[in-house]
């Protein structure tokens, strides 16, 4: 079997590249997920969910494969070592590295050479960088290594380190680099919105426009608390024009918007993602300036983006790594709208 934290990404990292890499053609039955290799039935398992266990009762397997496994629900990672006891049995795992205290890295990890009873060997754990790897093109490795946010996300990419997420989240954040004096944008470059709404907290609209070198500049900023719907979505319609506004999935407060005349798509809300996407604009590039650029009229977002952190965990805590949910309303809107630029995408609900 092989597991993974969506068919979608099983699909997209597994079974993509060993089609590519070994000339095969494999097809999903589209009634179990399953397909055939070698003569061995192969079954296919998504595990983000908190009961996607139950897919997996009822069968015995010979061999499990778990990719990026840091990222599976425990229900099913303990399900699959009971599925996983047929003759010969054994777990193969990959992962990128994430926080220290993370299960995986405490009850597996660490405990790698660990051996049973009858000195037969438990666990085997191997790590790499990403210059191990021999089948990356050696002008990708450079091209990534210096387009990835420097301390713990290059720590975590590139050296593949188990690293705390402190202090900072945009520590690479700097007035002196990321800020500049308005200008008149080119009628040709494209404009986008993103909202994250609030009453009692401020509702944000944020102006993002995107230049012919791929870059971005937040030009403008609507940030006022204790309004209504109406009286924000004026404020949107008498600001620069968009092409698309994406907004949180308050579905209300979506359609009110559009009765007065402002139509939004529900963002991306994936916080880890996001932030790292918006970690990656901030970094330098090979022209000594970064991807993402904010017009110093846009106080607020200028304020929250020197400030937002990440919540300090107990020291041995497994608890998830998350950023403090206090006065980061323009830092959400900001990551919509690059998840929407640099991902593509547009989630229905």
């Amino acid at each position: 079997m092989i597991t993974g934290h969506t068919i979608g990404s099983l699909k997209r990292n597994v079974i993509a590249p060993m089609c590519e890499q070994f000339g095969l053609d494999i097809k999903l039955n589209s009634t179990d997920n399953s397909f055939h290799l070698y003569g061995n039935t192969v079954y296919c398992f998504g595990t983000d969910k908190q009961d996607g266990y139950k897919n997996m009762t009822g069968f015995t397997a010979h061999g499990w494969y778990g990719n990026e496994v840091t990222l599976q629900h425990p229900n099913s990672i303990q399900e699959a070592f009971n599925r996983n006891s047929g003759d010969g049995a054994f777990a193969m795992w990959d992962t990128n590295p994430d926080y220290p205290e993370h299960p995986i890295k405490t009850d597996y990890i660490n405990k790698s050479g660990e051996r049973l009873s009858n000195g037969q060997l438990r666990i085997q754990s191997h790590h790499f960088t990403i210059d191990d790897n021999p089948t990356l093109d050696p002008m990708y490795i450079e091209n990534l290594k210096k387009s990835t946010p420097l301390g713990m996300w290059y720590d975590r990419k590139i050296k593949g380190l188990w690293v705390a997420a402190e202090g900072l989240v945009y520590e690479m954040f700097d007035r002196n680099t990321h800020v500049c004096e308005p200008f008149d944008i080119p009628s040709d470059w494209e404009v986008h919105g993103s909202v994250d709404f609030g009453f009692d907290n401020p509702f944000v609209h944020l102006w993002v426009a995107k230049d012919h070198d791929n870059r971005l500049w937040v030009i403008d900023e609507h940030y006022e608390a204790g309004r209504l719907i109406k009286d924000h979505a004026a404020k949107i319609k008498a600001g620069q024009s968009t092409t698309w506004v994406v907004a949180d999935h308050d579905k209300q407060e979506r359609m009110e918007l559009w009765n007065a005349g402002v139509s939004t798509s529900p963002a991306n809300k994936a916080v880890d993602a996001g932030i790292q996407k918006v970690a990656e604009r901030l970094t330098l590039r090979e022209d000594g300036k970064p991807g993402l650029m904010i017009f110093r009229s846009c106080k607020n977002l200028i304020r929250e983006l020197g400030k937002y952190a990440w919540r300090q965990r107990k020291e041995g805590s497994p608890g998830k790594e998350e950023p403090i949910k206090v006065d980061d309303h323009a830092c959400d809107a900001l990551r919509y709208a690059i998840m929407r630029i640099d991902s593509g995408d547009f989630i229905f609900v």
